[in-house]
C-alpha cells in the first residue's frame, strides 16, 4: 500500500519508514501537517499515518483539515503517538474523524496489520466511526486548546514539584552537614576594628595560615576585595549575619557566612565570630536559580505556543497579541507598576488575550465586510471562552481574569459582563487601551490601518468615559514623550 508518514522527529520518521518498507510498502514522508497536506493533494496516498505533537500544524489540526478536504476526506487516517496516550486522547482523536489510534511503540507486524485492516474497511465502505461533523470544529478546537494547555501545565507543575523536593533535600543535607561539621567551624575573635585577637585550629586549617600569620593582622587583609567595604560599614555594635569571602593562603576564595556577636573579653568589647563555609550552599543556590530559570522559560514558551496557535487561524491579525503585549508592558512601566508582578502578568495576559477566538470560525475572523448580529455575538463571546480555557490552567492571578475583562469599558458599555468603574481590574484596563490602539493602527480585512494618531485620539476622547484616565495618560506619554514604537520584529510577524 502507498503510505504517507507525518513525523517531525527525524530519527522516529526514518525508523518508521524503514519498518514499513520492510513489509514491501511504498512510503513517503512529511515533517508536519502543512507539508503533508501539500504532498497529499499533489499525490494522494492510500493511507495517512501521523504523529500528533508537531510544529506548524499538528496531527489534530491535520486530521480536521483532512476530513474537510473533498479530495482527501475518504482516505484513512491513523494516529501514531507517544505523547498523547490516554483513553481521553484516543476518544478525542477519533471524534475528529481518525480511523485508528495507535500508541507508540507497537510491534511492526501488529502495526502493519492494523493499517491493512483500516485500509480494507475503508475500501469496502465499512467504518465503525461516526465521522467528523464540521459544525463541531470550534467546540473541538476549544477542547483541544484546553488539552494542550493542561498537558503543558502538568509538565510545569511537575518541574515545580521537582524543584521543591530538591530544595527540601538540600536543606536537610545542609542541616546535617552543619551538625556533623560544627566542630570544624572557623571561630575567631577581633577587636571592633577587625584586628584578629584569637583564631581556632579550624581557622588555620581552612585558611592555610599558621596561627602566628593571622594574629594581630586585620581581618580585611584576608577578605575578598569586593567584600571589604561591607566589613568597613559594619558598626561596632552590629551583630547582623554577614555573607563575605575569605582568601586562603593559596589565593583561592572561600565564600563564608559570618555570625558575629559582641562580647566582653578582658574588660573590653570584642567581636566573636563563628564562620561557616557556604561554598556548597552557593552552588545549591545557583542550581535552584537555574531550575527557576528553566521553569520561567518553559512557562513563557507555553504562552508563546498558545499565542501562535491563536493567531495562526487569522493571518490578518498575526502578531496582534505580541504588539498588544509590547504596548501593555510599556504602559504598565510608565504607571510605575512592580516589574516582577504586575508588569510580567500584564505581558502574559496580553499574549493570550485573544485565545478565545479559537472558538470563532476563521471565515468570521477574516470577513471583509460588516458582521451580522449572530456573527458579532460569536466575536463577543471570545473573552468568556478565553477565560474558561485559561482558568483551568491555574495561571498566576489575574491573567485569566484580565483576559475575561479586556473588552469591558468604564461606562458599562463593554462585554461580556458589562462591568464598570472599579469593578474592572487595572490589568484589564491596560489591556483595553493597548488593544484598541494596536487594532486601530493596524490593517484589518474590513478596513485599512487608521494610524497611531487616530488610535490615540480615540482613547483620548474616551478617557474617563470608556477608558481609565490614568491608563490613557500613561499610553499617551509612552508614545509622545518616550517615543514608543512597535518593534520591527513584531510588526513583521
Amino acid at each position: 500500500m502507498e503510505i504517507l508518514v507525518v513525523e517531525d522527529n527525524e530519527d522516529s520518521r526514518r525508523l518508521l519508514e524503514k519498518q514499513l518498507r520492510a513489509f514491501g510498502h511504498d512510503v513517503r514522508s512529511a515533517v508536519n501537517g502543512e507539508e503533508a497536506l501539500s504532498e497529499a493533494l499533489k499525490n494522494p496516498p492510500e493511507i495517512l499515518v501521523t504523529d500528533i505533537l508537531m510544529p506548524e500544524m499538528d496531527g489534530f489540526q491535520l486530521c480536521v483539515e483532512w476530513r474537510l478536504n473533498e479530495k482527501l476526506k475518504d482516505i484513512p487516517l491513523v494516529f501514531y503517538s507517544a505523547t498523547y496516550t490516554s483513553e481521553e486522547d484516543e476518544k478525542f482523536a477519533l471524534s475528529l474523524g481518525a480511523d485508528a489510534f495507535v500508541r507508540k511503540p507497537t510491534e511492526s507486524e501488529i502495526f502493519v496489520r492494523i493499517l491493512s485492516e483500516v485500509l480494507e474497511k475503508a475500501s469496502s465502505g465499512i467504518s465503525h466511526l461516526p465521522g467528523f461533523d464540521p459544525s463541531e470544529y470550534p467546540k473541538l478546537l476549544s477542547g483541544y486548546s484546553k488539552r494542550l494547555l493542561s498537558k503543558l501545565f502538568d509538565k510545569v507543575a511537575q518541574l515545580e514539584t521537582d524543584i521543591a523536593e530538591r530544595k527540601k533535600i538540600e536543606e536537610e543535607l545542609n542541616l546535617k552537614a552543619q551538625l556533623l561539621d560544627a566542630a570544624t567551624d572557623i571561630i575567631y575573635v577581633t577587636d571592633l576594628d577587625w584586628a584578629i585577637l584569637y583564631v581556632n585550629e579550624a581557622s588555620c586549617l581552612n585558611l592555610g595560615y599558621g596561627r602566628d600569620e593571622l594574629l594581630g593582622h586585620d581581618l580585611r587583609e584576608f577578605t575578598a576585595p569586593e567584600y571589604v567595604e561591607r566589613l568597613q560599614e559594619a558598626s561596632a555594635e552590629d551583630e547582623s549575619i554577614l555573607e563575605t569571602a575569605h582568601i586562603r593562603k593559596d589565593e583561592t576564595v572561600m565564600p563564608v557566612e559570618v555570625h558575629p556577636r559582641i562580647i566582653d573579653w578582658g574588660g573590653k568589647k570584642v567581636r566573636l565570630a563563628v564562620v561557616r563555609d557556604i561554598t556548597e550552599r552557593r552552588r545549591a543556590q545557583g542550581q535552584l536559580e537555574a531550575s527557576h530559570g528553566r521553569l520561567e522559560h518553559m512557562l513563557h514558551g507555553m504562552i508563546q505556543v498558545v499565542e501562535q496557535m491563536t493567531e495562526a487561524r487569522d493571518p490578518y491579525t498575526a502578531g496582534h497579541q505580541t504588539r498588544v503585549a509590547e504596548l501593555s508592558t510599556a504602559i504598565a512601566r510608565q504607571m510605575g507598576l512592580p516589574e516582577e508582578t504586575c508588569v510580567s502578568l500584564v505581558d502574559m495576559a496580553a499574549r493570550v488575550h485573544d485565545i478565545g477566538k479559537a472558538a470563532v470560525p476563521a471565515e468570521i475572523l477574516s470577513k471583509p465586510g460588516k458582521l451580522n448580529d449572530s456573527e458579532f455575538a460569536l466575536i463577543k463571546a471570545h473573552p468568556q471562552v478565553g477565560y474558561d480555557i485559561l482558568k483551568s490552567a491555574e495561571l498566576p492571578y489575574p491573567v485569566a481574569e484580565a483576559v475575561l475583562q479586556h473588552h469591558e469599558r468604564l461606562d458599562g458599555s463593554g462585554y461580556p459582563q458589562c462591568l464598570s468603574d472599579d469593578d474592572i481590574l487595572p490589568e484589564a484596563q491596560i489591556l483595553a487601551v493597548a488593544d484598541v490602539v494596536e487594532a486601530m493602527s493596524s490593517h484589518r480585512p474590513y478596513r485599512p490601518a487608521l494610524g497611531i494618531e487616530a488610535a490615540l485620539e480615540e482613547v483620548s476622547a474616551g478617557s474617563g468615559i470608556r477608558y481609565d484616565p490614568d491608563t490613557v495618560a500613561a499610553c499617551l506619554a509612552v508614545f509622545r514623550q518616550n517615543g514608543f514604537a512597535f518593534s520591527p520584529r513584531s510588526l513583521s510577524e
